[in-house]
Protein backbone atom coordinates (compact mmCIF):
# COMPACT_ATOMS: atom_id res chain seq x y z
CA UNK A 1 0.00 0.00 0.00
CA UNK A 2 1.64 3.32 -0.92
CA UNK A 3 0.74 5.65 1.77
CA UNK A 4 2.14 3.17 4.43
CA UNK A 5 5.34 3.19 2.88
CA UNK A 6 5.49 7.20 2.59
CA UNK A 7 3.76 7.72 5.89
CA UNK A 8 5.25 4.74 8.73
CA UNK A 9 3.23 3.48 11.05
CA UNK A 10 3.99 3.41 14.76
CA UNK A 11 6.29 0.95 16.40
CA UNK A 12 7.07 0.42 20.15
CA UNK A 13 9.50 -1.47 21.29
CA UNK A 14 11.34 -2.61 24.27
CA UNK A 15 14.66 -1.55 26.52
CA UNK A 16 16.77 -3.91 27.39
CA UNK A 17 15.58 -3.16 30.39
CA UNK A 18 12.57 -0.89 31.50
CA UNK A 19 13.19 2.29 33.58
CA UNK A 20 12.06 1.95 37.18
CA UNK A 21 8.08 2.36 38.18
CA UNK A 22 7.19 5.63 37.67
CA UNK A 23 10.16 6.57 35.69
CA UNK A 24 10.14 8.16 32.55
CA UNK A 25 12.28 6.69 29.38
CA UNK A 26 12.89 7.21 25.36
CA UNK A 27 14.32 4.86 22.86
CA UNK A 28 14.67 4.11 19.21
CA UNK A 29 13.54 1.42 17.43
CA UNK A 30 13.29 0.34 13.70
CA UNK A 31 11.33 -1.94 12.04
CA UNK A 32 12.09 -3.89 9.14
CA UNK A 33 12.66 -2.40 5.24
CA UNK A 34 10.28 -2.63 3.24
CA UNK A 35 11.88 -5.92 1.08
CA UNK A 36 12.20 -7.72 4.34
CA UNK A 37 8.31 -7.75 5.18
CA UNK A 38 6.38 -11.08 5.45
CA UNK A 39 4.00 -10.47 4.07
CA UNK A 40 4.27 -6.63 2.60
CA UNK A 41 1.42 -4.04 3.60
CA UNK A 42 -2.00 -5.11 2.33
CA UNK A 43 -4.82 -2.85 1.67
CA UNK A 44 -8.39 -4.47 1.07
CA UNK A 45 -11.98 -3.05 1.65
CA UNK A 46 -11.15 0.02 2.66
CA UNK A 47 -8.30 -1.52 5.02
CA UNK A 48 -4.65 -1.18 5.55
CA UNK A 49 -2.78 -3.66 7.38
CA UNK A 50 0.71 -4.42 8.26
CA UNK A 51 3.08 -7.01 9.96
CA UNK A 52 6.81 -6.83 10.81
CA UNK A 53 9.60 -7.35 12.29
CA UNK A 54 10.94 -4.74 14.83
CA UNK A 55 14.90 -4.33 15.57
CA UNK A 56 16.94 -2.19 18.28
CA UNK A 57 19.77 0.35 16.04
CA UNK A 58 22.07 -2.33 16.72
CA UNK A 59 19.93 -4.52 14.47
CA UNK A 60 18.94 -7.26 17.78
CA UNK A 61 15.31 -8.59 17.15
CA UNK A 62 12.44 -7.36 19.95
CA UNK A 63 9.88 -8.91 18.43
CA UNK A 64 7.15 -7.82 16.26
CA UNK A 65 4.41 -5.23 15.42
CA UNK A 66 1.24 -5.36 13.63
CA UNK A 67 -1.02 -2.44 12.72
CA UNK A 68 -4.57 -1.72 11.04
CA UNK A 69 -6.87 1.21 10.74
CA UNK A 70 -9.05 2.73 7.70
CA UNK A 71 -6.96 2.97 4.09
CA UNK A 72 -5.00 6.33 3.39
CA UNK A 73 -7.30 8.19 6.31
CA UNK A 74 -6.33 6.33 9.62
CA UNK A 75 -6.28 6.80 12.63
CA UNK A 76 -4.34 3.40 12.95
CA UNK A 77 -4.20 1.09 15.62
CA UNK A 78 -0.61 -0.82 16.19
CA UNK A 79 0.62 -3.15 18.74
CA UNK A 80 4.03 -4.53 19.53
CA UNK A 81 4.61 -7.85 20.95
CA UNK A 82 8.13 -8.70 22.48
CA UNK A 83 10.00 -11.71 23.46
CA UNK A 84 8.99 -11.65 27.04
CA UNK A 85 5.48 -11.30 25.81
CA UNK A 86 4.80 -8.02 27.16
CA UNK A 87 2.73 -5.82 24.72
CA UNK A 88 2.35 -1.95 24.04
CA UNK A 89 -0.66 -0.54 22.00
CA UNK A 90 -0.87 2.56 20.07
CA UNK A 91 -3.35 4.70 18.10
CA UNK A 92 -3.33 7.57 16.44
CA UNK A 93 -2.47 9.50 13.15
CA UNK A 94 0.80 9.20 11.29
CA UNK A 95 2.58 12.31 13.42
CA UNK A 96 1.79 11.44 16.20
CA UNK A 97 0.52 8.21 18.19
CA UNK A 98 -0.51 7.99 21.49
CA UNK A 99 0.48 5.00 23.52
CA UNK A 100 -3.10 3.71 25.08
CA UNK A 101 -1.20 1.84 27.36
CA UNK A 102 1.16 -1.82 27.74
CA UNK A 103 0.99 -4.92 29.32
CA UNK A 104 3.57 -7.12 31.62
CA UNK A 105 6.76 -4.56 32.20
CA UNK A 106 4.63 -1.80 30.38
CA UNK A 107 1.52 -1.82 32.48
CA UNK A 108 -0.22 1.45 32.71
CA UNK A 109 2.82 3.00 29.68
CA UNK A 110 1.48 6.58 28.96
CA UNK A 111 3.58 8.73 26.26
CA UNK A 112 3.84 8.88 22.55
CA UNK A 113 5.63 8.11 19.21
CA UNK A 114 7.42 10.00 16.39
CA UNK A 115 8.69 8.11 13.18
CA UNK A 116 11.00 9.24 10.70
CA UNK A 117 12.40 7.74 7.53
CA UNK A 118 15.66 7.46 6.49
CA UNK A 119 17.07 4.99 3.46
CA UNK A 120 14.00 3.09 3.25
CA UNK A 121 13.83 1.93 7.16
CA UNK A 122 11.12 3.67 9.27
CA UNK A 123 12.88 4.18 12.88
CA UNK A 124 10.70 5.22 15.99
CA UNK A 125 11.47 7.67 18.45
CA UNK A 126 9.35 6.40 22.02
CA UNK A 127 8.82 8.48 24.82
CA UNK A 128 7.17 6.65 27.64
CA UNK A 129 6.43 7.08 31.76
CA UNK A 130 5.17 4.03 34.05
CA UNK A 131 2.63 4.10 36.77
CA UNK A 132 3.98 5.76 40.04
CA UNK A 133 5.90 3.63 42.79
CA UNK A 134 2.94 2.67 44.96
CA UNK A 135 -0.25 2.84 42.50
CA UNK A 136 -3.18 0.69 43.21
CA UNK A 137 -3.45 -2.45 41.32
CA UNK A 138 -6.82 -4.26 41.61
CA UNK A 139 -7.43 -7.85 39.78
CA UNK A 140 -10.54 -9.55 38.90
CA UNK A 141 -11.12 -12.56 37.46
CA UNK A 142 -13.95 -13.37 35.06
CA UNK A 143 -14.78 -16.32 32.40
CA UNK A 144 -15.70 -15.67 29.10
CA UNK A 145 -18.05 -18.09 26.73
CA UNK A 146 -17.32 -16.78 22.82
CA UNK A 147 -20.42 -17.29 20.01
CA UNK A 148 -19.79 -18.40 16.74
CA UNK A 149 -17.40 -15.44 14.68
CA UNK A 150 -18.37 -13.55 12.09
CA UNK A 151 -16.32 -13.11 8.98
CA UNK A 152 -16.49 -9.85 6.73
CA UNK A 153 -14.41 -10.78 3.70
CA UNK A 154 -12.54 -7.72 2.18
CA UNK A 155 -10.68 -9.56 -0.66
CA UNK A 156 -7.11 -9.64 0.71
CA UNK A 157 -4.63 -12.44 -0.10
CA UNK A 158 -5.19 -15.50 2.10
CA UNK A 159 -7.65 -13.11 4.17
CA UNK A 160 -5.60 -10.52 5.03
CA UNK A 161 -7.49 -7.42 6.19
CA UNK A 162 -11.00 -9.43 6.79
CA UNK A 163 -13.03 -8.33 9.85
CA UNK A 164 -13.79 -11.02 12.74
CA UNK A 165 -16.61 -10.22 14.95
CA UNK A 166 -18.03 -12.11 17.81
CA UNK A 167 -19.89 -11.72 20.78
CA UNK A 168 -20.25 -13.92 23.94
CA UNK A 169 -21.16 -13.87 27.47
CA UNK A 170 -19.14 -13.22 30.55
CA UNK A 171 -19.42 -14.68 34.23
CA UNK A 172 -18.19 -14.83 37.50
CA UNK A 173 -15.96 -17.79 38.47
CA UNK A 174 -18.91 -19.18 40.40
CA UNK A 175 -21.02 -19.26 36.69
CA UNK A 176 -23.08 -16.66 37.44
CA UNK A 177 -23.70 -14.57 34.32
CA UNK A 178 -22.30 -10.65 34.81
CA UNK A 179 -22.47 -9.33 31.28
CA UNK A 180 -21.40 -9.60 27.81
CA UNK A 181 -18.55 -9.58 25.19
CA UNK A 182 -17.40 -8.28 22.15
CA UNK A 183 -14.80 -8.72 19.87
CA UNK A 184 -14.04 -6.84 16.56
CA UNK A 185 -10.72 -8.00 14.96
CA UNK A 186 -9.27 -7.62 11.40
CA UNK A 187 -6.91 -10.35 10.34
CA UNK A 188 -3.02 -9.07 9.65
CA UNK A 189 -0.99 -11.87 9.45
CA UNK A 190 -1.24 -15.58 8.17
CA UNK A 191 1.76 -17.96 8.97
CA UNK A 192 2.90 -21.65 9.23
CA UNK A 193 1.24 -22.02 6.43
CA UNK A 194 -1.76 -21.21 6.81
CA UNK A 195 -2.37 -22.86 9.80
CA UNK A 196 -1.91 -19.80 11.98
CA UNK A 197 -3.47 -16.40 12.46
CA UNK A 198 -2.73 -13.12 14.13
CA UNK A 199 -5.43 -10.09 14.62
CA UNK A 200 -5.75 -7.03 15.87
CA UNK A 201 -8.72 -5.63 17.66
CA UNK A 202 -11.03 -4.17 19.87
CA UNK A 203 -12.60 -5.63 22.94
CA UNK A 204 -15.45 -4.93 25.34
CA UNK A 205 -16.86 -6.06 28.28
CA UNK A 206 -20.30 -5.31 28.93
CA UNK A 207 -20.77 -5.96 32.70
CA UNK A 208 -23.44 -5.39 35.47
CA UNK A 209 -21.20 -2.59 37.39
CA UNK A 210 -19.50 -0.87 34.00
CA UNK A 211 -17.99 -1.61 30.78
CA UNK A 212 -13.87 -2.21 30.13
CA UNK A 213 -12.90 -1.84 26.58
CA UNK A 214 -9.55 -3.16 25.60
CA UNK A 215 -7.24 -3.33 22.62
CA UNK A 216 -4.27 -5.68 21.49
CA UNK A 217 -3.28 -8.50 19.77
CA UNK A 218 -4.15 -12.17 19.90
CA UNK A 219 -3.35 -15.40 17.71
CA UNK A 220 -5.41 -18.69 16.98
CA UNK A 221 -5.04 -21.82 15.28
CA UNK A 222 -7.18 -21.57 12.14
CA UNK A 223 -9.79 -24.58 12.46
CA UNK A 224 -10.22 -24.27 15.68
CA UNK A 225 -12.28 -23.49 18.02
CA UNK A 226 -12.92 -19.22 19.02
CA UNK A 227 -10.49 -17.89 21.21
CA UNK A 228 -6.48 -17.57 21.32
CA UNK A 229 -3.71 -20.11 20.78
CA UNK A 230 -1.70 -18.52 23.60
CA UNK A 231 -2.19 -16.13 26.44
CA UNK A 232 -2.79 -13.05 24.83
CA UNK A 233 -2.05 -9.66 27.23
CA UNK A 234 -4.60 -6.65 25.84
CA UNK A 235 -4.47 -3.00 27.41
CA UNK A 236 -7.65 -1.58 29.17
CA UNK A 237 -7.75 1.53 27.23
CA UNK A 238 -10.76 3.16 29.06
CA UNK A 239 -14.17 2.32 31.37
CA UNK A 240 -17.35 3.23 32.47
CA UNK A 241 -19.59 2.79 35.62
CA UNK A 242 -17.09 1.20 39.01
CA UNK A 243 -14.54 1.09 35.86
CA UNK A 244 -14.56 5.26 35.11
CA UNK A 245 -11.03 5.97 35.18
CA UNK A 246 -9.20 2.89 35.10
CA UNK A 247 -6.60 1.31 32.78
CA UNK A 248 -4.01 -1.76 32.66
CA UNK A 249 -4.25 -5.24 31.12
CA UNK A 250 -6.25 -8.15 30.25
CA UNK A 251 -4.62 -11.60 29.81
CA UNK A 252 -6.82 -14.07 28.07
CA UNK A 253 -5.72 -18.13 28.15
CA UNK A 254 -6.43 -20.53 25.94
CA UNK A 255 -10.13 -21.96 26.49
CA UNK A 256 -10.91 -24.11 29.29
CA UNK A 257 -12.35 -28.04 28.66
CA UNK A 258 -15.58 -26.93 29.14
CA UNK A 259 -15.72 -23.91 25.92
CA UNK A 260 -14.97 -20.98 28.23
CA UNK A 261 -11.53 -18.78 28.93
CA UNK A 262 -10.40 -16.96 31.63
CA UNK A 263 -9.83 -13.33 31.19
CA UNK A 264 -7.60 -11.87 34.40
CA UNK A 265 -8.06 -7.93 34.80
CA UNK A 266 -4.97 -5.98 36.74
CA UNK A 267 -6.84 -2.43 36.86
CA UNK A 268 -5.28 1.04 38.00
CA UNK A 269 -6.95 4.16 38.18
CA UNK A 270 -5.84 7.07 36.59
Amino acid sequence: MTLRRTASILVVGALATTPAIGAAASFTVAEATSADRQPPDITAGGVDTWFTGMYSPTGNPRGHQMGVGPARTGPWTTAMVFGSGARIVARGPVARRVILGGTGSYLGATGTVRTTKDAGVFTHTVRYTLPPAGTRRTTKLVLVRLGKPVTTARGGPQGVADGRSIDGTVFNPDGTQIGTYRVDSTLVKVYSGGLKEWYLGDFTYALADGTLVAAGPYQRTTGSAPGSASPAGRVIVRGTGAYAGMRGQVVVLPPNADGTATHGFTLIRG
